[in-house]
């Protein structure tokens, strides 16, 4: 039967079925992350704060490039003159000397436009803010690969957060379903009288305990799914738990190559690095050699007056004037302003120098942390897996004994929870060695979605 020949009614079915299907399907690692991109705002800011950066890079140019201006004035204005002791000279009047000459225009009528230009040719505070300038956006262009580094690590880390939870859930729920069946059978001995009041109690005391690390469980599952949610956007279904890590793969480089790659290309460095640059730049606009200034100038105006004044109609029109030159500016005194300055942006140079420094540090005690717990990863699985089946081991033989009654409820119900709490800790030693592959790549300015991908790679 071709498409447009089912039912409506049969169609809605259908469409409710695949959407049912679809909602259910789990959320990948790759999925949040693609989804986190568009949705996280710290990391869409700094994007926007990158195109801004490329903007004050376009500023940075122009401040070499000339500048040309325009001005119009129109409207009223009086102009009087009174010149006494002139030299006049007309064709057939002669020469004429101490003459007087006034002229008058009350309230006229003036129109005046400047065309003006300049470039600079040596201006050592304008060199400063253009550097500075493209300094700002060198900067944004970091922030916001940091913003990506930061993304990365919060996917992973919300993500595996919820594996985390939900691996505590299951194991919560099937230390209840032994311990209630443990109950169960403790019961009937009871019943048959070859159990104490005691040991029902024990058992009792212990299924609520778990009962109560249950709820505390799911709670924090549902916590630490809407924070996924919020990157996702949609709820969130992860049913993949497993975490395959074949022990005899897991390998390190040294410490001292990852100390070398931390301080050559760690971008909040890189960052810091920047800001010492600008505070130089800044102390460099104050310095003397800063103090001049050299433009070429050119300027064309027009002044054109007309009206009456006391001695009849006049108008006075000043046309085609013309300025092309040099100008150098040198400031002599300015109040201790500028000295001021250059010694407050030394001292802020000193001042982004020990950040720097203290961050370095910083970053290498957390480099050093995330190695020495990865360099030891391989042996504490290989310590927890070995536990892992001597604590099964260890069950089997507490359930056998207690049978024949060599052992008690309690050596019984702690070798439950002892083996629950080894697979517990096996699961978060694969998480967090996961999880510290990524960090030290941001460490080192290295990671990528390629890391991400490998990390959901080991997810099954």
């Amino acid at each position: 039967m071709k498409l447009f020949d089912i039912k409506p009614v049969a169609a809605a079915a259908i469409a409710l079925l695949t959407i049912s299907t679809h909602s259910a399907q789990a959320t990948t690692l790759m999925e949040v992350w693609r989804e986190a991109q568009n949705r996280d705002p710290e990391f869409i800011a700094s994007r926007y704060e990158q195109m801004a950066g490329e903007k004050r890079r376009d500023q940075g140019t122009s401040l070499w490039l000339p500048s040309v201006s325009v001005t119009a004035l129109t409207g009223s204005m009086s102009y009087n003159t009174s010149t006494t002791g002139a030299q006049f000279y007309a064709p057939g009047m002669g020469t004429v000397n101490g003459a007087n000459f006034n002229t008058s225009i009350n309230n006229g009528f003036v129109n005046r436009y400047t065309v003006s230009a300049s470039q600079s040719i040596y201006n050592r505070e304008r060199l400063s803010q253009s550097r500075q300038l493209n300094l700002s956006a060198d900067a944004s262009n970091l922030g916001a690969q940091v913003a990506q580094q930061n993304l990365i690590l919060l996917v992973a880390e919300r993500y595996f957060d919820v594996l985390s939870a939900q691996e505590a859930v299951r194991l919560a729920k099937k230390q209840e379903e032994a311990i209630n069946n443990t109950r169960q059978q403790i019961e009937k001995r009871y019943r048959l009288g070859d159990a104490s009041q005691t040991d029902l109690q024990e058992a009792a005391e212990r299924l609520d305990l778990v009962r109560v690390r249950m709820l505390d469980a799911s709670n924090n599952l549902t916590v630490k799914k809407l924070a996924l949610q919020d990157l996702f956007g949609n709820p969130v279904t992860v049913d993949k738990m497993k975490i395959a890590l074949k022990t005899d793969r897991l390998s390190i480089a040294s410490l001292d190559s990852y100390l070398g790659k931390l301080k050559s290309q760690n971008i909040q460095l890189q960052m810091l690095s920047v800001q010492e640059k600008v505070a130089r730049e800044e102390a460099e606009k104050y310095g003397a050699i800063a103090s001049p200034k050299l433009d070429a100038v050119a300027q064309s105006s027009k002044d054109s007056l007309t009206g009456s004044g006391n001695f009849g109609p006049a108008s006075n029109v000043a046309t085609n004037n013309y300025l092309v030159g040099l100008q150098l500016s040198i400031p002599l005194y300015t109040g201790g302003y500028r000295t001021a300055k250059q010694e407050e942006s030394l001292l802020l140079v000193e001042k982004t120098k020990a950040e720097y420094t203290k961050s370095e540090q910083d970053f290498e005690r957390t480099l050093r942390s995330i190695w020495h717990a990865l360099n030891s990863t391989k042996d504490k699985l290989n310590a927890l897996t070995a536990a892992q089946k001597t604590g099964e081991a260890r069950l089997n033989s507490t359930r056998a004994g207690y049978a024949n009654g060599s052992r008690t409820t309690m050596e019984l119900l702690g070798a439950e929870s002892d083996l629950i709490g080894t697979d517990y800790a096996l699961y978060m030693e694969k998480v967090n060695y996961l999880l510290n592959r990524l960090r030290l790549a941001a460490l080192t300015g290295e990671i990528s979605e390629q890391d991400l991908t490998l990390a959901n790679a080991y997810i099954q």
